[in-house]
């Protein structure tokens, strides 16, 4: 199968800078989940005036035209929930397309964490939603393979040109696109610029700013070491990687690299980071259910100089009042760019939704242009659309261009199904490895072991 084109990071760094003017254990999303909630819903009114400090999405560009005729009620599926800094443009461009056209749009937050299975669920029983997302890219294989995702016909994504390339083929598998993208993200180097005027571009500076910082409750560097997400730039920085990718042959699930040579060497390297304090950080980075709570809590309260995040981030931080900067992650000692997953957030139509012209009409309106950038305004998330990137409010943020660098030395998550069975194993070792400063001997033993257990779970899903 063929998927993402050998040279789509170079076609996506060129595409995004051309338009800028230059330069959970079992998590599957970019962005990782906060803690989780309950299903919340809500249902914007027809006649709900918007909000004076948050005005209705903007309806200006082509690609926000709406098309359908007016049906009884869209349902739309979000992990958004009501805490997140975009709840607010969720519901505004709800309200937007139905103003447009009559049609009410309700909204229902699924949690990360549930998102999946609830889908797998609902969608064949006629309860799932018309609409879902913004998912991660790599969600859409599992979903294509369900036939839970509709395919987008090539004519049907308004303003097709006008989205850069990898991330189109980011969501498409064998030949069909099954999401609407909207947003390209990674995570950076997050810093404090109040402690940290210049970033360190080595983990060397890194090491020496970070301790020199510790005091008491305040620490210069944290991040949720456990999670594999985060992980990610550090396991293929040092030559590791979870499939093989050829761009005649697509992923090859028989190779997995999460035992190889260079994968062995970023657990050790992460085991004594925290076992040897290169740098010394907070016992929490290493305790599964709290570590993105806290880490994000003290960055927040100015308690922590550096992290490693997304620019989901950054919307929280300004609200904090925090004086931050983003800057590309340092090189590791091996003197290699650090290559962090690369996610693309799509949107979705159901393929058992009674209103498929309805709700590919909705998808295109959440990703049209305008409306992009009223989403922007809450995530702080780089959008896909050149012509979004070219908005004001986009270019005003100086941190866009250092999110395109960062990204442009991204690895693409892989799309293929095959990939949810990679998480629990990974998390699975890197808890076996990590916390209790298993001996190097063992190490290799025990991913391998995880490595066996995601092909006889790949072999077991391909029946």
């Amino acid at each position: 199968m063929k998927r993402i084109a050998s040279l789509i990071l170079f076609v996506m760094l060129a595409s995004i800078l051309a338009a800028c003017g230059g330069g959970g254990q079992t998590t599957a999303s970019p962005s990782p989940a906060p803690a989780e909630s309950p299903v919340t819903e809500a249902s914007p009114s027809p006649e709900a005036p918007a909000s004076p400090e948050t005005p209705a999405a903007t309806t200006g560009h082509p690609s926000c035209e709406t098309t359908a005729g007016q049906v009884d009620r869209l349902v739309w599926w979000t992990r958004v929930q009501e805490a997140d800094p975009e709840w607010d443009e969720v519901q505004q461009i709800a309200q937007a397309y139905t103003e447009r056209t009559g049609t009410p749009v309700e909204i229902i937050n699924v949690p990360d964490a549930d998102f999946r299975s609830r889908m797998s669920i609902a969608a064949p029983a006629g309860e799932g939603p018309d609409v879902f997302g913004p998912v991660a890219h790599d969600w859409v294989g599992e979903f294509a393979i369900q036939q839970i995702a509709a395919p987008i016909p090539e004519n049907a994504l308004k303003e097709r040109d006008d989205i850069i390339e990898a991330a189109l083929a980011a969501a498409t598998l064998d030949g069909n696109l099954y999401g609407a993208p909207q947003f390209v993200e990674s995570v950076a180097l997050i810093y404090n610029k109040d402690m940290v005027p210049d970033p360190p571009q080595t983990w060397e500076e890194l090491v020496e700013v970070a301790n020199s910082l510790n005091q008491g409750d305040t620490y210069g560097f944290a991040f949720p070491l456990l999670e594999q997400y985060h992980e990610g730039p550090f396991l293929q920085g040092f030559g590791g990687y979870v499939f093989e990718y050829d761009p005649d042959t697509g992923f090859n699930v028989e190779n997995i690299g999460l035992n190889n040579e260079g994968s062995i060497e970023a657990i050790k390297f992460l085991r004594d980071m925290y076992h040897q304090g290169r740098p010394q950080m907070p016992e929490v980075v290493i305790d599964r259910t709290n570590m993105h709570g806290v880490v994000e809590g003290m960055m927040e309260a100015g308690q922590l100089a550096m992290t490693i995040n997304g620019p989901w981030r950054e919307v929280p931080l300004q609200e904090a009042g925090i004086n931050y900067g983003v800057a590309k992650l340092p090189t590791l000692p091996n003197g290699n760019p650090m290559r962090p997953f690369l996610g693309v957030q799509v949107l979705g139509v159901n393929a058992f939704s009674r209103n498929q012209e309805a709700a590919l009409d909705l998808v295109n309106f959440i990703t049209c242009t305008d409306n992009v950038v009223t989403y922007f305004g809450g995530s702080a998330k780089v959008p896909v659309r050149q012509s979004a990137l070219q908005a004001p409010e986009v270019q005003a943020n100086p941190n866009v261009a250092v999110w395109n660098e960062q990204a442009a030395e991204g690895i693409p998550m892989p799309n293929i199904p095959a990939m949810a069975n990679v998480w629990k194993p990974w998390g699975d070792a890197v808890d076996a490895i990590i916390p209790p400063n298993t001996p190097d001997d063992q190490i290799q033993q025990l991913m391998d072991n995880a490595v066996e257990q995601i092909r006889t779970a790949i072999r077991q899903t391909q029946g």
